[in-house]
């Protein structure tokens, strides 16, 4: 089994956040390291109708199993885009859960509801960041963020420019 290079993550963490389902960067990898940017991958790949089931399954398995900040908010994106669950009814923002991530930590920013950036506080109005200890890893630390946003009524979806 391949493991995960700076290269293949870059290129995995490009797919996630442009809403690529290029599901090919995931085979033969690991899923366990990079749970919540395999899942948003396999979801848009799932959208697109790609056949990626069975991956899709082993992801839902490990996100069941590990369950830790933001995985079963993913989890229940990755079931109802298999089929197997009702959608969420969460309503889809394009942000950055990494930029929600670093608010998180360093605390006085804001996310903009309808655009899904992230700004200081004293600049603009919006869903108040709350700053907190954040898990390490940035996996974990995109889960956080992802558990947060889902707690707003909100889930990631793609940016593009």
């Amino acid at each position: 089994m391949t493991e995960w290079g700076e290269e293949a993550l870059a290129r995995l963490r490009a797919a996630a956040h442009r809403g690529f389902g290029d599901a090919d960067l995931l085979q033969g990898r690991p899923l366990g390291p990079v749970l919540q940017y395999a899942g948003d991958v396999l979801v848009a790949a799932l959208e697109q109708g790609r056949d990626v089931r069975s991956l899709a399954l082993a992801c839902l398995d490990e996100l069941n199993g590990r369950a830790l900040p933001g995985d079963a908010e993913l989890a229940d994106e990755v079931a109802a885009a298999l089929g197997v669950r009702a959608p969420t009814g969460l309503v889809p923002l394009p942000v950055d859960l990494g930029a929600v991530a670093a608010a998180m930590q360093d605390g006085c920013q804001v996310l903009d509801p309808e655009r899904g950036d992230v700004l200081p506080a004293g600049e603009a109005d919006g869903l108040p960041v709350p700053p907190g200890v954040l898990p390490e890893g940035e996996d974990a630390r995109r889960g956080a963020a992802r558990a947060w946003l889902a707690g707003q009524g909100f889930r990631p979806a793609p940016r593009s420019l």
